[in-house]
């Protein structure tokens, strides 16, 4: 379904630019060309539908190539960090392709014995792919429901799971997106994240075949950068965490820019702070609206379509949601509780088909693990998480994984982490460890560096002699969190 919007989009609009990079742009008709002719060099490798693949290749036009080409083929894309430190969940679906630079695709050789065949990319060269002479891409059948993206998450213990998609999910959700969004064909949106997250593809890697929008993506951000593109290609749409409108917000004025295209801020991943919020508007006049999301909950979302500061939206709309107490009942107005979707008031049967099998679905509420309150307008509002997952940047951290490197350590008797900053749009991991003689936070810090993705690497390190523990010989956690920021 997703290849066959691409082929409408590059008949109705073949012209106009869908992606620019860091290196080069496709138009619509080019980026068709292009995903057409990976996607036959993927048949002749052998890859079938639901057959997983690896791909370390970052924000580019290149990603969007690889990614529609096996979208046609209706295999199943799980995009990671370009790091090269590849989880081990994803191993367990048996990969038999893994895409990217030598130092991702050696990790995937070292670390999965599934796979059958890996294909180079640089960013100045492309691909890597065997030359084929057998004739122009033919797709066999419609891919609907297969599996074609799976996201890696953190389930309720701690372990990274994969949640997975079908196509016929991402477009439709896609197109309710645009439609709460607001999206049109002329617009020009700038994505300031990776591709590793659910709600970093759906809409910069979607939208453009839903709406005919066009996209500029960039590996890395830099704020002046992203202002002068803002300038010069005349942005009408951001896509970003907190912190990158803080950036931005914090360019000085001697600094020449024009935001004056703007018409559209999305903010997503954390609570947005009210004063990210009012230094924004006040230096370019554009309000930034939130969207709640996540991949656990999937397809479901709510978006502020109001422009009220603070609010992720109202509890009625696109999906129905409600804030309730530990006895499952709504809160009252205003009180603080855990977030959830309304299962039972979902009309839609496509959404109910979706959403009936979620793993955190009890009774007539999926579970979000996120704490909120709801205004005397119906607004919802962030105020925390009720859930251990530290989130940085958007990215979820399971304190488990990065313990565990932590304590793979021989310097390291014990460890605990959890989140530095709780509930800030600056939120990071923090870690107290119990050392051997001998051991500095330095030397610990390097060691993380070489076994995890920066994201999950500590921020911030304390030494202690012993941690606390219960009568069962349990870590007293409690202790270590903080209470969420409002």
């Amino acid at each position: 379904m997703l290849y066959r919007a691409l082929v409408k989009m590059a008949e109705k609009q073949p012209d106009k630019v869908a992606v620019a990079g860091d290196v080069r742009s496709l138009t619509f008709r080019q980026l068709l060309g292009e995903v057409r002719d990976t996607a036959k060099h993927l048949q002749v490798l052998g890859l079938k539908a639901e057959e997983a693949v690896l791909v370390g290749i970052p924000p580019s036009p290149d990603f969007y190539v690889f990614f529609y080409a096996a979208c046609a083929l209706g295999a199943t894309v799980i995009p990671l960090l370009p790091s090269g430190k590849i989880p081990q969940t994803t191993f367990d679906c048996q990969p038999v392709l893994a895409v990217g630079d030598e130092i991702f695709v050696k990790a995937a050789r070292a670390g999965c014995s599934s796979l059958r065949v890996t294909i180079g990319w640089s960013k100045l060269t492309g691909f890597d792919f065997p030359r084929s002479n057998r004739g122009p891409f033919r797709r066999r059948k419609l891919i609907r429901s297969e599996r074609i993206l799976g996201i890696l998450t953190s389930g309720t213990t701690g372990e990274p799971t994969l949640h997975f998609t079908s196509a016929e999910a991402l477009l439709r959700h896609g197109d309710l997106r645009a439609q709460v969004l607001g999206m049109r064909s002329d617009d020009v949106l700038l994505s300031t994240r990776p591709f590793n997250n659910l709600s970093s593809i759906d809409a910069p890697v979607i939208l453009p075949v839903v709406c005919g929008c066009s996209v500029i993506v960039r590996e890395k951000f830099q704020r002046f950068e992203a202002a002068d593109i803002i300038a010069r290609e005349r942005v009408t749409v951001i896509y970003g965490v907190p912190i990158i409108f803080e950036m931005l917000a914090s360019i000085p004025r001697t600094h020449p820019g024009d935001f004056s295209s703007l018409r559209l801020c999305v903010s997503g991943g954390a609570p947005l702070p009210r004063f990210v919020y009012d230094k924004f508007y006040q230096r370019f006049g554009v309000g930034i609206r939130q969207r709640y999301g996540g991949t656990q909950f999937f397809p479901a979302f709510n978006f502020d379509t109001s422009g009220i500061p603070g609010t992720v939206g109202n509890i009625s709309r696109p999906f129905p949601m409600t804030v309730i107490g530990d006895n499952d009942r709504p809160v009252a107005l205003g009180s603080i509780g855990e977030i959830v979707l309304d299962y039972a008031k979902l009309r839609d049967p496509f959404w109910r088909s979706c959403l009936k099998t979620n793993p955190d679905r009890r009774g007539r509420y999926i579970h979000t693990g996120d704490l909120g309150r709801v205004d005397a307008d119906g607004n919802l509002h962030i105020v925390g998480r009720k859930s251990p997952f530290i989130k940085v940047g958007g990215n979820r951290v399971a304190p488990a994984e990065v313990e565990n490197v932590l304590r793979s350590n021989p310097k390291v008797r014990d460890s605990i982490v959890f989140a530095y900053h709780a509930g800030k749009h600056d939120e990071a991991v923090h870690a107290v460890v119990v050392p051997s003689d001998g051991l500095t936070p330095q030397e610990l810090l390097a060691y993380c560096a070489e076994r995890l993705d920066p994201y999950k690497c500590p921020r911030r390190v304390d030494f202690r002699k012993t941690l606390p523990r219960n009568a069962q010989g349990k870590i007293v956690r409690h202790r270590f969190q903080t209470s969420p920021s409002s």
